[in-house]
């Protein structure tokens, strides 16, 4: 069974009324429908920030969900794919990034193009079912805004509670475009060091990093303090977690765990992405913990 919750994730823009008529199709529907903005401000090209958005939101929503998320990304690719299509005369409807994909992950459903921003959300492995969407026939005249005829209608079906497979062509996830995922990792094995980087800069001037707070435990092994390292900033010594955005440690800048799991580096005078000059996602870090038969220096206060 379906439920009425759409949400919607796209680099549209709050400006123009893109998402208004978008939304306006979806309610000419289903007027039950209750739909979700998550952001209609993703940046052009930007699948992994859009990847980070979802991937942390879904969770917190009933299961059956229906999740879109609508970023072109056309530029994105390497103009030689587009030469060999030249070179072949393969239609443009042939190659698979330009798939409208619709599945089935952890009880929740996801619309996107095949434009590799799935194995960034997701383990394709655990897709418990795939199809690929064909326009819709009624919605033939939106040439310049595709959106509306491939997800309006397939949209409202799941949530009136239809199966994916009375909707789309069945798809093999063989032929999901895939981009590399960055992951946080113990260089070398390491069991006392942690490397990791940024993937999202949030409105605030956070940066949230791809250090999971499940790997920050598994490492720490019951140790709360350690060195903390940027490029930007040299080493900091002795830090640790702050529980939130107002914890009172004596340096002005806190790491915490928000409501993403993910380690974030916040500024307690300024957003901390402008102090570091950081307008991309080239940052990298390290955190070192004393081993665990020697005792670390008495943190601050």
């Amino acid at each position: 069974m379906g439920n009425n919750f759409i949400t919607l994730t796209t680099d549209w823009g709050s400006s123009d009324n893109y998402a208004a008529i978008f939304k306006a199709h979806l309610y000419r529907k289903n007027p039950n429908v209750v739909i979700i903005d998550v952001t209609h401000d993703v940046k052009k090209n930007d699948v992994s920030g859009a990847a980070f958005l979802v991937k942390t939101m879904y969770p917190y929503f009933p299961k059956n969900s229906v999740h879109i998320i609508d970023v072109n990304v056309l530029a994105f690719y390497n103009e030689n794919k587009y030469r060999q299509t030249l070179k072949t005369e393969q239609s443009v409807e042939s190659l698979y990034f330009t798939h409208y994909l619709a599945f089935r992950y952890e009880d929740h459903y996801f619309m996107c193009e095949n434009n590799g921003l799935i194995s960034l959300l997701c383990n394709i492995n655990k897709i418990e079912e795939i199809v690929r969407i064909l326009p819709d026939k009624d919605c033939e005249n939106f040439h310049t805004f595709k959106a509306i005829s491939y997800w309006t209608d397939v949209a409202d079906r799941l949530v009136k509670g239809e199966h994916l497979l009375s909707i789309g062509e069945k798809y093999d996830t063989k032929n999901i475009e895939l981009l590399k995922k960055s992951e946080a990792y113990s260089p070398h094995g390491q069991k006392d060091k942690i490397a990791f980087c940024s993937q999202y800069v949030d409105s605030y001037g956070n940066i949230i990093t791809n250090l999971h707070k499940d790997f920050f435990d598994e490492i720490a092994d019951g140790r709360t303090v350690f060195d903390f390292y940027c490029t930007q900033t040299g080493t900091k010594k002795n830090r640790k977690i702050s529980q939130d955005y107002n914890d009172k440690l004596g340096d002005q800048f806190i790491l915490l765990f928000g409501h993403s799991q993910y380690l974030e580096i916040s500024a307690r005078y300024a957003p901390f992405a402008k102090i570091l000059r950081a307008d991309s996602l080239n940052l990298e870090f390290t955190i070192t913990f004393s081993p665990k038969n020697i005792l670390p220096a008495a943190p601050y206060n």
